[in-house]
Parts: C-alpha cells; structure tokens; sequence
C-alpha cells in the first residue's frame, strides 16, 4: 500500500518543476522581444543613462538601455538629383562664347570703302575731310528719303580719318565683348538698329542736312553695354568696370561736343560738322534694342515690364519717324508740282514762252 505524505510530496515536486519551465519560458519569450543580436563591436555599453549611443552605422544607430540593445532608424537623407543632360547641354548653349565676326567684318568694310573713296578722290591735306559727292548713293540724303537704302548705307562713309578711326576703335573696344558674350545676330541688330535711328532722328530733326558716319551704330553699341549691365550685373565679374568705362567715355565726347558748340568758333571751318542727334537716337534705340534681344542670365519678375517697356519706347519713336518721313515727303512732292505750275502760269502771263 503507497503511503499518502509521499505521492502528496511528489505532486509539490512535479508542480515545482512545472513552475520553474514556466518562468524559464516567460524569460526566454521576454528576452526574444527585448533583446536583438547586435555587431561586435557594439557589445561593450554603459550603463549610466537610459540611452547611451554605443556605435552607428549608415542606415541605424545602436543604443543601450540598462544592458538591453535596441536600434533606432536614421532618417534617410534625400539625394539631390543630378541634372539632365538636356538641361546640362542647354546650359552649355545659353553660356557658350562667340567669334566676333559682325564687328571685325563691318570694321574692315567700313575702311576698305573709305580707303577706296580716299584714293580715288584726293584731297589737299591727310586731315582734310574726303570730298564725299553729295549725289553719292550711299549718303543719306532728306530730298531723296524714298530711296530707303540711303537709312543704312551712309555708315560706309566717312568725312576723315580721325572720323573712321574713332568710330573703328570704340565699335572694337564695345562691341568684341558684347559679340563674344551674346552672339552675332544679337549685336548686328543692336548695330544695324541704331544706324536706323541716327538717320531717322536726323531726317526728324535735322532734316536738311546729309548725314555720313557709323556714330549711329557706336552709341547703339553703347547703350547696350547700360543694358546688358542691367539684365546680368549680379553674373558679370566686371561690370563696374565696363559701366565706368561707358559713363567716361560718353562724359569725354560729351563734353568735346559742348566745347566745339560753344567756345571753339573755328570748328565750323575745318570740316563737317558732328550730328549729335544721330548720337542720341542711336543710344535710345541701342538701350531699347538691348533689353529685347540681349541674353537675360537672372529672369526676375521686374525684368518683363523693362521688356514692354522697351519695346514700346523702341516702336513708338520708330512708327512716329517714319510716319513723319513719309508726310514730309509726300508734302514736299506737291509743293514741288504745284511750284512748277506756278511758275508756268507766271511765265505765260509774262509772255515768256
């Protein structure tokens, strides 16, 4: 017969072993969840605060929280996008330099037309003007405004050679940079622009006088450079410097101009005289001009309405001249016609056949 105290003590020692794998497996499922295999070299922590970074990699930082190691997640950096060949190559072409052609071809016909003029109609002195015949067709002449070549091609001459040569050297010294930086097409229509308007303000001014020279063209060059210092001053490394350089020379000649008007009397004996209204038209539509055509590196807002603004400064002293040159001439022709009339009844009351 079993005795009773022994089974009761075998049933306290299968509970105790039960209790005991309970606790072990309680422990051990505790320990899955709060413990994560970390490297090598992250084993070794402190224990002196709640979290303590014991090492870091690329993408995750490892902690230690009173012996327990946990992870936390680094945000990721976004990486910036690299451009695209199609915007790298537009760059490239917007900042892209240019061979000066329009200056250096213009310059050297300018000189070989006034060289040829100069050798084949000879004049006393080197520093005499050139006998420049007013039935020329390439000088500009008010009487003959229908001829509309005449706007353009009277900046081939030039009355001497301190005329050619001045105008050579400031269109080299403005307009080779200008051409490098924005391109041909751009500084010939700035060019041919301002030539335009030295003959119409002259026509609108001035309007019997001949007219001869590439001033126009200069000051058009110019006023650019005002323009273009405008558009792109914060990409230029010297743009101080070119905008002294334009505020002295236009001071000089300004002041040249003021001193032949005013104190020198024996200027108007030695040669033609300078058309300043040429001067000033040439620079109003080489500012005008240049703010429509010239390459704009820094596009804010305000830029646009300089942009309308120009256009429409530019358009309306263009319409206005030529609707003015138009009427000049129309009027003119019926003067003309009526005169003749006049006078042949005059002569035929007068009996004079």
């Amino acid at each position: 017969m079993e005795n009773p105290i022994q089974n009761v003590n075998e049933t306290k020692v299968d509970l105790g072993q039960e209790k005991e794998a309970t606790q072990e497996e309680e422990h051990s499922a505790a320990a899955k969840e709060t413990i994560i295999d970390i490297p090598a070299a992250c084993s070794s922590s402190s224990n002196s605060s709640s979290y303590d970074t014991d090492c870091s990699t690329a993408s995750s930082t490892c902690c230690t929280r009173q012996g327990e190691h946990i992870y936390m997640q680094r945000e990721a950096i976004p990486a910036t996008p690299l451009p695209e060949a199609e915007d790298v190559s537009l760059l490239k072409y917007v900042h892209r330099q240019h061979w000066p052609w329009f200056i250096l071809v213009i310059s050297i016909i300018e000189i070989a037309i006034f060289a040829y003029d100069r050798y084949t109609m000879p004049a006393q002195n080197f520093g005499l003007p050139v006998p420049i015949p007013s039935d020329s067709v390439l000088v500009y002449r008010p009487d003959r405004r229908l001829q509309v070549w005449r706007f353009f091609s009277y900046m081939f001459l030039h009355a001497n050679w301190f005329h050619l040569g001045f105008n050579i050297v400031i269109q080299l010294f403005f307009g080779i940079p200008l051409e490098v930086m924005h391109g041909t097409a751009r500084i010939g229509v700035i060019y041919m622009a301002g030539v335009f308007a030295g003959s119409l303000g002259t026509s609108v001014v001035d309007s019997e006088v001949f007219l001869v020279g590439a001033s126009g063209g200069v000051y058009a060059l110019l006023a650019a450079h005002l323009a273009n210092i405008t558009l792109n001053y914060a990409h230029m490394k010297s743009a101080s410097t070119q905008l002294g350089s334009v505020v002295i020379f236009v001071s000089c000649d300004l002041g040249y101009a003021l001193y032949t008007q005013y104190f020198d009397g024996s200027a108007f004996t030695k040669g033609p005289q300078v058309s300043y209204i040429a001067h000033l038209t040439g620079a109003l539509a080489g500012l005008t001009i240049g703010f429509l055509v010239l390459k704009n590196f820094g596009h804010r807002e305000y830029e646009q309405l300089i942009w309308w603004l120009a256009l429409g400064v530019y358009c309306a002293f263009t319409v206005f001249a030529i609707v003015f040159n138009l009427i000049n001439t129309v009027t003119a022709q019926l003067m003309e016609e009526q005169g003749e009339v006049i006078t042949q009844h005059l002569l035929h009351d007068l009996g004079v056949s």
